[in-house]
C-alpha cells in the first residue's frame, strides 16, 4: 500500500527551487576527409548527455553497445590489429532530423574492415515518420551530418544499420514527417499541416539517400515541403473537416469536444516499386485544461488548471471552473519533457465527489505496483506558456468509501493536457 498511500500526498501546484546545473562540453572526434565548405550546414558539437560506456576489443572483433541497447557497435574479426578501447558517449543531438541523443564513437581511426552501427527504435520514434523514412547520419570534420546509403531496415527487431569503417559522431534520424505530430487546439479552430523532408531526392525515389548502398547526403538546414508526386492521399478519420493541397493541409475542428478524440490526420507517401508510406497527426480538440476519458467513456474537461515546472520537479493540477471537485494533479520528476513510465517519481491521482479517488499504480493482495503505461509531455513553455502533454493507464486503480468498506476496482485512464505554465 505504500506506492498508493504516496501518490496520495502530491499537492496540487508544488513547487521546489534549486539551481540548474550545465552540461560538460566533450570534444568531438574528427570524421576522416574532409568535405568541401560549400555543401551541407555546419552546425555545433553535441555536449555530454549521459553516461559513458567503454570495452576493449581486440582483433577477434566484439560489439559495444550503452546499457539501454539504444546503439550497439559490431567490430568483425580482423578490423583491428591490436586490443583498443572503444567508447560510446551519448550527446546532445544537433542533427537537425534527429531523434533523440546522438553518440560519440571514439577513438578516431580506420578500420581494416567495416563495423555495424545499429539503432534500436521505439514506436515513439515513430510518432510522425514511418520506419521506412528512418536513417543514420554522422557529423563530418566540418560539422555537418551527411546521411550514409545502405540503411538496412528490420522491423521485427526495430531496427536500422549501417556499416562503415570509422567513427565520430552519429544519429539517428527521420528524412520525412508529417508535422505536427501532434497538436492541441480550441473547439472551432484550424490546424495547419505539411509533410516534410530533411534530404534532397530524385523525383522517382526520395528514399534514395537512405537506400543507395556507397552514397552519402547532406541533411539540409530546414526542412523542405515534399514534392506533391509523393503525396497519394490524405484522410481524416475523426469529426471536423480536412482540406488539402499537395504536401499541405488545412484541419477544422467541430465546434464542440469531439466524440473520438483526438482526431487523426493521415497522408499517405508513394515510395519506390508502388509501395505506400504511413504518416499520422494526432489532434486534440479541447481548450485549456486537462480532459480526461476514464474506461473509453466521454472527455471531461477540467478548465481551471495551471502548471509549474522547477528544479526538476514538473506539476500539472486542475479542477472544475467554480473550483470544485473533482481535481487532478499529474507530478514527475527529472526531465521537463519526454516520454515516461508511471513510478513513485511519476504519477497521477483524480478526485472525484463522494470522496472517490484514482490513481496511476494497483494492487496484488497487499503489494502496490505502478500503472502500465505512460506519460508523454510533449512541451513545456517558459514560464506563461503552456505546458502540454498526453498519458494513458492501463490498470489504474479508483477507492470509494462505502459504508464501513472501501470499494476498489481498476480502470483504463486516458488524459490530455494544455495547461499554462506559472513557474
Amino acid at each position: 500500500m505504500q506506492y498508493l498511500k504516496h501518490l496520495m500526498k502530491a499537492s496540487l501546484l508544488a513547487v521546489l527551487l534549486a539551481a540548474c546545473q550545465g552540461k560538460e562540453i566533450v570534444a568531438p572526434q574528427p570524421a576522416p576527409d574532409p568535405i568541401p565548405v560549400d555543401t551541407g550546414v555546419a552546425v555545433p558539437p553535441g555536449v555530454a548527455d549521459g553516461d559513458p560506456v567503454t570495452k576493449t576489443i581486440g582483433a577477434d572483433g566484439g560489439t559495444i553497445a550503452t546499457t539501454d541497447a539504444r546503439i550497439s557497435i559490431n567490430i568483425p574479426a580482423g578490423a583491428l590489429t591490436s586490443e583498443t578501447v572503444f567508447t560510446i558517449q551519448p550527446i546532445t543531438n544537433t542533427n537537425n532530423a534527429g531523434l533523440g541523443k546522438a553518440f560519440r564513437i571514439t577513438p578516431h581511426l580506420a578500420l581494416s574492415k567495416p563495423a555495424t552501427i545499429t539503432f534500436h527504435y521505439e514506436q515513439e520514434d515513430l510518432s510522425n515518420t514511418f520506419a521506412e523514412a528512418l536513417g543514420i547520419a554522422y557529423q563530418d570534420n566540418a560539422g555537418k551530418w551527411k546521411a550514409i546509403g545502405g540503411i538496412q531496415l528490420n522491423k521485427e527487431m526495430k531496427s536500422v544499420s549501417v556499416k562503415t569503417t570509422h567513427f565520430s559522431d552519429w544519429s539517428f534520424f527521420e528524412a520525412i514527417s508529417l508535422e505536427p505530430a501532434d497538436a492541441y487546439i480550441d473547439p472551432g479552430a484550424s490546424q495547419q499541416l505539411a509533410v516534410k523532408a530533411y534530404l534532397n531526392a530524385g523525383a522517382k525515389d526520395i528514399l534514395a539517400p537512405l537506400t543507395e548502398e556507397g552514397t552519402e547526403s547532406y541533411i539540409t538546414s530546414g526542412k523542405n515541403d515534399l514534392l506533391p508526386t509523393f503525396i497519394d492521399k490524405w484522410e481524416l478519420a475523426g469529426d471536423g473537416q480536412l482540406t488539402a493541397n499537395g504536401s499541405h493541409a488545412t484541419y477544422k475542428a467541430p465546434a464542440i469536444l469531439p466524440a473520438v478524440n483526438p482526431v487523426i490526420v493521415s497522408v499517405k507517401i508513394k515510395l519506390k516499386d508502388g509501395a505506400l508510406g504511413i504518416l499520422l497527426s494526432r489532434i486534440f480538440v479541447m481548450p485549456e485544461g486537462i480532459a480526461i476519458r476514464i474506461d473509453g467513456g466521454e472527455w471531461n474537461l477540467l478548465g481551471a488548471a495551471s502548471g509549474t515546472s522547477s528544479n526538476g520537479v514538473n506539476r500539472v493540477g486542475a479542477m472544475l471552473e467554480d473550483g470544485s471537485l473533482p481535481s487532478c494533479n499529474i507530478t514527475w520528476m527529472g526531465a521537463a519533457t519526454g516520454r515516461r513510465s508511471w513510478s513513485d517519481k511519476t504519477y497521477f491521482t483524480l478526485q472525484v465527489w463522494n470522496n472517490q479517488i484514482y490513481q496511476s499504480g494497483y494492487q496484488i493482495n497487499e503489494a502496490s505496483f505502478p500503472s502500465p503505461g505512460s506519460l508523454q509531455v510533449i512541451g513545456v513553455d517558459p514560464a506563461g506558456g503552456y505546458m502540454i502533454g498526453k498519458f494513458h493507464m492501463d490498470r489504474a486503480s479508483s477507492q470509494k468509501p462505502v459504508g464501513d468498506k472501501v470499494i476498489y476496482k481498476e480502470h483504463v485512464i486516458d488524459g490530455v493536457f494544455r495547461v499554462k505554465r506559472l513557474i
